[in-house]
């Protein structure tokens, strides 16, 4: 990667730990740092950075630049302390949530429950709830989340900028989604059929099927 597109990407990671997490989706753990893996989906969307991968990461943070950012694992960390904080709020009267197909059955059974980070992502608009969706399935399930009721029966919720909201957990009763005829499970791929050696070709050894040598040797003799 070039020197100016070094420049480039430490410029909009700023952006993102320092300003705007929401603006692509994302939320930062307490300690304002992101899942490397959640932010590289997010750059993925983003036009001209659809090449990024986590090895650019590398060299920008071990690059001469100043760089206000470091790599932890998994995660990526401000060096600074982050401005953004997700801070207790009374949400809007809806919220919205897009997921993963196989999961509807389950979230309109037990409503949506809080992944390996602890939240439940709730963006303000649609359009920003499929985008996030779309990160694990082509076509995500849309569902409504009834926020305002939720938090009159006590349920907690996090403001984290303009576009996200976050919660620990949102039973059956708060949630809406489509009927189960607008929502197709993905389509397996189809099993592929095992290669079968051809018999009258000769193997190599190690891949040589019992008896194939002697086969061709004696066709060879006729």
């Amino acid at each position: 990667m070039g020197k100016h597109q070094l420049k480039e990407l430490a410029r909009i990671i700023d952006y993102i730990l320092y300003h705007r997490p929401d603006e692509f989706g994302l939320f930062p753990d307490e300690d304002g740092s992101l899942p490397i893996k959640e932010l590289i989906w997010a750059l993925h969307e983003e036009p001209g950075w659809s090449y990024v991968r986590p090895t650019h990461l590398q060299e920008l943070a071990y690059s001469a630049l100043q760089v206000k950012f470091s790599l932890h694992d998994a995660h990526i960390r401000p060096k600074a302390p982050s401005p953004i904080r997700p801070a207790v709020t009374t949400p809007p009267r809806f919220l919205f949530h897009g997921a993963r197909r196989q999961a509807y059955q389950a979230i309109l059974e037990h409503g949506l429950l809080p992944g390996g980070r602890g939240y439940v992502a709730l963006a303000s608009t649609e359009e920003m709830a499929l985008r996030i969706g779309s990160r694990r399935d082509a076509k995500p399930v849309l569902f409504t989340v009834h926020a305002a009721r939720a938090h009159e029966a006590g349920h907690q919720f996090l403001r984290c900028g303009e576009l996200l909201y976050l919660a620990r957990e949102l039973p059956a009763p708060f949630i809406s989604g489509p009927p189960p005829e607008q929502v197709r499970p993905p389509a397996k791929a189809p099993r592929k059929s095992p290669e079968v050696a051809d018999p009258d070709v000769w193997q190599p050894r190690s891949l040589a099927i019992p008896g194939s040598r002697s086969r061709h040797a004696r066709q060879e003799r006729r």
